[in-house]
């Protein structure tokens, strides 16, 4: 006697009940000054400012400016702008890619940038040590929005 056997392939279906998040419409971004509040340090002989302008300046500060996505999506930083000034010092997308190795911040990532300001002109006895300095940074992330950010950084 023969015994035929059938074997029938067994269907498994895999359910999920995680929920999925949707990928963002924009990124968001933030921005910070390190140190703040930041001690000025005197230029001594005066610093020259960089345009060739011939302008010299009392007080000198670097550090850091953080900007961070927060959202999930990516994108690149267009400038930086300290707008106390006239004029404006503008670090644009070349110079951040110079000073920090790239100017693209990644989704839910970080970009420093080292950033050095020279202010209060020698020729101005009423210049100020202590201020206030005003960042704004321009960023387009990687579905064209551009937005904008600002920051301040204390200078004593």
């Amino acid at each position: 006697m023969r015994i035929a056997i059938l074997a029938l392939p067994l269907l498994a279906v895999a359910c999920s009940n995680t929920p999925t998040t949707p990928a963002p419409n924009q990124a968001s971004i933030t921005a910070a000054l390190s140190p703040n509040p930041i001690t000025a340090t005197v230029c001594s002989p005066a610093c020259a400012a960089i345009d060739g302008s011939g302008r010299l300046f009392q007080w000198r500060v670097q550090g850091n400016v953080t900007i961070q996505e927060t959202a999930g999506l990516g994108g690149n930083v267009a400038s930086i702008t300290v707008t106390n000034f006239n004029p404006a010092i503008v670090y644009t997308s070349d110079v951040i890619a110079q000073r920090s190795g790239t100017s693209h911040v990644a989704a839910k990532g970080s970009l420093v940038v080292p950033v050095t300001v020279i202010y209060g002109l020698v020729d101005n006895p009423a210049a100020s040590r202590a201020i206030v300095m005003s960042f704004v940074v321009l960023f387009t992330d990687e579905r064209g929005n551009q937005e904008s950010t600002s920051a301040q950084w204390t200078t004593n």
